[in-house]
């Protein structure tokens, strides 16, 4: 009998769910999550708590221009002294996102380029900066998915980004956050 009542909830619920239209044009998302590097630098930082704010615009249904911040915090793990040392990396650039939505669910790749600064010279001890350098060019690539939420404007999303700062010995890593976008 209860093999039998949901059966009848979930044939209920498919034949009555309604494709639920999204929301495009102007947007904003705000992140929060964590960035790890990748091996070559892996062991000189730690894992670091993230947060990223976009806005942007969906030119097409499957075609978006955006602009992306993103900040992150790390211990330095290298050799002492100094111990318990702490930088910020700060990123910022332009992005372009192209996906694709079905039903509740969408599927995006995304890519861009833009400018990373670092707060401190600790990294200088491991050679990934250099004297006085505090900028590098930016270039990012990931993907994600999006729900939406039943109202049409809001969507949840989960979104991996590598990056690359080639100024900063090519250090690599990856950005995974949970974000909330809006769409005006």
């Amino acid at each position: 009998m209860g093999g039998r009542f949901v059966v009848l909830v979930v044939l209920a619920l498919a034949s009555s769910a309604e494709a639920r239209p999204a929301s495009s044009g102007w947007y904003a998302e705000g992140g929060l999550g964590a960035v790890a590097f990748l091996p070559k630098h892996a062991d000189d930082a730690a894992l670091g708590p993230a947060i990223d704010a976009r806005i942007g615009r969906d030119l097409f249904s499957w075609l978006s221009l955006g602009i992306s911040l993103g900040a992150s915090s790390h211990e330095a793990t290298v050799m002492p002294p100094p111990e318990g040392e702490w930088f910020q990396l700060y990123r910022a650039g332009g992005d372009l996102r192209i996906g694709g939505r079905f039903d509740r669910i969408a599927l995006f790749i995304e890519g861009g380029v833009g400018i990373g600064v670092i707060s401190s010279n600790i990294l200088d001890k491991v050679m990934v900066t250099e004297p006085g350098e505090t900028f590098s060019l930016a270039v990012t690539a990931g993907a994600g998915l999006e729900y939406q939420l039943e109202n049409r404007h809001y969507a949840l999303g989960l979104a991996v980004d590598a990056f690359l700062l080639p100024q900063f010995d090519a250090i690599k890593a990856l950005d995974t956050r949970l974000y909330l976008r809006y769409t005006y």
